[in-house]
């Protein structure tokens, strides 16, 4: 559930109307594929998500937070928590190169998995420190947005998790307003590849899968909002649908969650 804001509003660096902050609540109908055994359930996800653009560049940032709806889980309260906030530089608005901008950023978090003989697993989401390039094409009204990034990804696990593997994120962002010219109707997400080992935990087995694995990770999140509040005078509310699809993301192998969602903009 993330990037759709900047999607939204990604490099009007000098146009404060597209900068603000929403909030996005899912209900996650669980998964399919060949990667979703004991991996995913159904689940609510909250998102918060800004966008500012300032003189010397641009800092989104994004926090979710998944919750358990099982009435038999003993975790019964949130178990996942997981940011990222990354800070475009750009000192050259004003040139022929104002559409490539130096982007770093972070990555990290934890959650709580439940065993199979009923006790808790805590683990982390390893710190990941991404610097790069952050390259925006985008119409004059920013009604339609594509932006492109490479970065350098340092994984910060014992051994770098990225020994023999190209230590590479490609990031593809999309927007696009009054999709399929419907009014109102916005088409939007992102698409990451990288590459890491990984070790999956399995509660079938309790066990994990072996951590030298090595492994590309794709993972995209399309999302369509209609914004339903058009029709009685409250434009921040949006109704919608994100569909997430992941390849050796949280499993080895395919993953596919279909949710539906409600999105609430305060700028």
């Amino acid at each position: 559930m993330k990037r759709t804001l900047l999607a939204t509003a990604l490099f009007a660096l000098s146009a404060a109307a597209f900068a603000g902050t929403n909030i996005q609540a899912f209900y996650d109908f669980g998964s399919l594929g060949t990667a979703c055994a004991n991996q995913r359930s159904p689940r609510v996800t909250t998102t918060v998500e800004l966008f500012y653009p300032d003189n010397w560049g641009n800092t989104f940032a994004f926090v979710d937070f998944d919750y358990s709806i099982h009435k038999g889980d003993p975790k019964n309260m949130p178990f996942l928590a997981y940011w990222e906030i990354a800070r475009c530089l750009n000192f050259w608005q004003q040139t022929a190169a104002k559409d490539l901008s130096i982007q770093v950023e972070y990555d990290g978090g934890f959650g709580l998995a439940t065993k199979a003989d009923g006790s808790y697993l805590g683990y982390g989401i390893h710190h990941a420190a991404l610097v790069g390039l952050n390259y925006c094409l985008h119409t004059d009204d920013y009604k339609n947005i594509f932006n492109l990034e490479l970065l350098y990804k340092y994984i910060g696990n014992a051994d770098n998790g990225l020994k023999n593997m190209a230590p590479l994120q490609f990031t593809f962002v999309w927007g696009c307003d009054d999709f399929c010219t419907a009014p109102g109707l916005r088409f939007s997400g992102f698409l990451d590849v990288w590459g890491q080992k990984q070790s999956v935990y399995n509660r079938a087995t309790d066990s994990y899968t072996d951590p030298t694995r090595q492994s590309f990770v794709i993972l995209t999140e399309p999302q369509l909002w209609y914004n339903v509040g058009r029709w009685f005078r409250c434009p921040q509310l949006n109704i919608g649908t994100e569909i997430e699809f992941s390849y050796n993301f949280a499993g080895a192998g395919w993953m596919v969650n279909p949710c539906l969602g409600i999105k609430w903009c305060f700028d």
